[in-house]
């Protein structure tokens, strides 16, 4: 889980909408703002680098869908939670997807991100993608013979600010180290030190230019303006290489 960069401002289109049926369901809003919906979605791969809000596996049509943090189902309050800006994000389908080549059975416990969470109300108990700081980066992963786990890192924790609670929690309700994510993240890992193995073997006479190179060159945006699926996982291997690249392009999440 990265941090997002969420564009402040409302669409207008959204807002307008928001003000003129203030009573409307999510589901309402997108049966008559079709176009609107899609800016939407347009709007939040844009600020999310073309990544899940919370695994960060990488979107498109068939595997993201809008996801609401407070659930819209909520009707406690004055606020209408399904058409709230700051309530929304672009998540993947968490797996339920059964045709999916990453589709691990049994469903339930491969479930992830929003369609983990469901209907619970967590805000405070978990953390937003905006809450996540830039600086440093508060996850580690331990990786396993068959997986690759992410966990907090207990010191930037501290050092950030953010209850190391607060991180265990998220991790737990997006179940972001169910099998599938878990695997994912080792199958990734394998095409990085595949590379660090080519740049070892190469004689390279300054391995640290070397390292800071491969940081550049797997964390960078494609000309799509999309990040890498699972960057933290790249940023915490590349180390102080990937903080020194991520310092010199202003970072922003």
């Amino acid at each position: 889980m990265k941090h997002v960069d969420k564009s402040i401002i409302e669409p207008e289109d959204l807002k307008d909408y928001r003000i003129s049926n203030p009573a409307s369901t999510w589901e309402q809003f997108k049966s008559e703002k079709r176009d609107c919906y899609k800016a939407l979605r347009m709007q939040l791969r844009e600020d999310q680098g073309g990544l899940c809000a919370y695994c960060e596996l990488s979107l498109d049509a068939e595997n993201e869908q809008i996801a609401h943090f407070h659930p819209k189902s909520d009707t406690t309050s004055l606020r209408n939670w399904a058409l709230a800006w700051d309530n929304l994000w672009l998540a993947c389908k968490g797996g339920s997807q059964a045709w999916m080549p990453d589709f691990r059975p049994p469903l339930p416990e491969n479930l992830s991100c929003d369609e983990k969470k469901g209907r619970q109300i967590l805000d405070g108990s978990i953390l937003t993608p905006s809450e996540v700081p830039l600086f440093p980066r508060i996850f580690r992963f331990e990786q396993q013979p068959d997986r690759i786990e992410i966990m907090p890192d207990e010191y930037l924790c501290e050092q950030a600010g953010v209850a190391l609670d607060k991180v265990l929690r998220t991790i737990k309700e997006f179940n972001l180290n169910c099998s599938r994510l878990s695997r994912a993240r080792l199958k990734s890992h394998r095409q990085i030190e595949q590379a660090v193995k080519k740049l070892r073997e190469s004689g390279c006479q300054n391995p640290q230019d070397g390292f800071l190179r491969l940081a550049q060159r797997h964390l960078r945006k494609t000309d799509e303006s999309r990040w890498p699926s699972f960057f933290t996982l790249i940023r915490w291997r590349f180390g102080i290489h990937a903080e020194n690249y991520l310092q010199t392009i202003h970072f922003k999440g």
